[in-house]
């Protein structure tokens, strides 16, 4: 098992918007957008699944920008997070204005 962890800064995304889309796109796949802005938490949202596609880059070896697409984090119906990478764990928090993510990976890319 490998391991990775990420910690982000809320206060970053507060200044995004849902019609921010065609810019942060390279980040954040349409499903993880609409999640993010079902509520008034989007900030909070963005942070964690932005944490969380760092985490799983460290955990998997895929580090780089080029990346952040190929994880998606998807949530099951009572708001679990999950990560669409095969054999992975992945735990999400929020808390004093930071969200942290840490992905475990049954294998190394």
């Amino acid at each position: 098992m490998n391991i990775g962890v990420d910690l982000v800064a809320i206060k970053k995304f507060h200044k995004i918007k849902a019609h921010d889309y065609k810019h942060w796109s390279r980040v954040f796949s349409m499903l993880e957008w609409e999640y993010a802005f079902k509520d008034g938490l989007s900030a909070s949202h963005l942070a964690g699944i932005f944490a969380a596609k760092e985490a799983a880059m460290k955990a998997t070896g895929l580090v780089g920008v080029e990346n952040y697409r190929k994880f998606e984090v998807r949530h099951d119906k009572l708001g679990a997070p999950k990560l669409n990478l095969k054999g992975s764990k992945l735990s999400l928090s929020h808390d004093q204005g930071l969200a942290i993510a840490f992905v475990l990976a049954s294998t190394k890319k």
